[in-house]
């Protein structure tokens, strides 16, 4: 079994917290290119998916998508419990993840690879084809990372972590999400103190640093 890393993205730590919060060690490659912001030619080449992070099992399979990959590992090592424990609780879990995850980690990557000369021609993750920058969805991007952090300032008001007294995947990709927001320069706005307070909270659990 092989996890397929690269260490300055934000996806990949998604799935290197979840594994130091289950205490679940997996080799690691590092997919991309050193010191360049591309994936290797030979992983390009090997796997279509052309994202990471990605997991190869002993019998070739690949599951692709930061989640996904969480999925099978909580499957096979429910404990602790990092999506859930009843009905109810998975799908509140899963709500919160998706919405940092389409509302938060998506806007974001939009800023970007829409704003960085290295990402010309490559605004969009895992295609062959260029897909050419679009200025001004930079614009839209802060204003939408703007109304995110409202959002889950206030989901967060009177609760330890984002659904409620347990750290769960929701937390890691919101988490994930400000830390790539914060390198794009999108900080965390003043008014939204449950915001800062919880980031705090989170970047000092051994696995923020995996």
């Amino acid at each position: 079994m092989k996890l397929y890393n690269w260490s300055i993205a934000p996806n990949p730590k998604r799935v290197r917290m979840y594994l130091a919060e289950k205490g679940i060690e997996v080799e690691r490659e590092e997919a991309a290119e050193p010191g360049k912001p591309v994936l290797k030619p030979d992983y390009l080449k090997k796997f279509s998916h052309r994202r990471v992070p990605l997991l190869e099992l002993d019998d070739g399979t690949t599951i692709g998508e930061a989640m996904a990959i969480c999925r099978y590992f909580e499957t096979l090592h429910p404990d602790p419990p990092l999506m859930g424990i009843d009905a109810i609780d998975n799908a509140i879990v899963e709500m919160w993840e998706r919405i940092s995850e389409a509302e938060g980690m998506f806007v974001v990557a939009e800023v970007f690879r829409n704003s960085k000369r290295s990402f010309a021609g490559r605004a969009l993750p895992g295609y062959v084809e260029p897909i050419e920058q679009i200025p001004e969805l930079v614009e839209r991007g802060k204003l939408r990372m703007d109304q995110y952090y409202v959002k889950i300032n206030g989901q967060l008001a009177g609760r330890d972590f984002i659904t409620g007294a347990r750290f769960t995947v929701a937390d890691i990709t919101a988490f994930c999400v400000i830390e790539f927001a914060r390198f794009c320069e999108l900080d965390i706005p003043e008014t939204c103190t449950e915001v800062a307070r919880w980031f705090d909270a989170v970047a000092a659990r051994p696995s923020a640093k995996a």
